[in-house]
């Protein structure tokens, strides 16, 4: 018992000789950790600037709309008995850049672009936001329209497109049974 004893005593000895003469390059470790732990830090604040001028003006429309530029369209669709109006907001825009389509009869899709803005670095400018380049934006109608008889009028921001409801097309309600 008292060997094992002495043995135990020993081994501890041993491991403490052995931790305290590879103390000094676990201190260095830890030094040099904290070297890359700095450096990593450093290019994450780095990445994070060039992101925030790459995706910049972008950033909020991810938290409030659905993603990217033209995806924030917001469009009222309405469905009357004759016709289907729709109503999109799109400020700023050119009327002559503003294109709609109306594919099968059923998905309408307007698409277009805004002037580039080129971004100001002058005195008195704080925050620069406004979004530029092109968009599109397709909505599935609630049913088929005419491809003729279409129009459109853009007054302060506002995109109004009005579509005929296709003749013949009988809108009934119908009782499906769940079998």
């Amino acid at each position: 018992m008292k060997r094992s004893f002495i043995y135990i005593i020993l081994s501890i000895l041993a491991a403490g000789m052995v931790y305290a003469q590879g103390g000094a390059q676990v201190d260095d470790d830890y030094q040099n950790l904290d070297q890359t732990r700095e450096r990593i830090v450093r290019m994450k604040k780095e990445m994070d600037k060039l992101m925030k001028e790459i995706v910049g003006p972008y950033a909020d429309v991810g938290k409030t709309g659905s993603g990217i530029f033209g995806q924030d369209v917001r469009v009222d669709v309405v469905d009357n008995p004759k016709d289907i109006v729709v109503k999109a907001d799109l400020p700023g825009m050119s009327k002559d850049k503003i294109d709609i389509t109306l594919q099968n009869n059923k998905m309408l899709t307007i698409a277009g672009a805004r002037d580039v803005m080129t971004r100001q670095e002058s005195p008195g400018v704080v925050k620069q936001e406004r979004m530029s380049g092109r968009f599109t934006r397709t909505i599935e109608l609630p049913a088929e329209c005419e491809n003729s008889g279409i129009k459109a009028t853009y007054e302060e921001g506002v995109l109004q497109i009005v579509l005929p409801k296709k003749k013949g097309v009988q809108e009934e309600a119908i009782k499906v049974n769940v079998q």
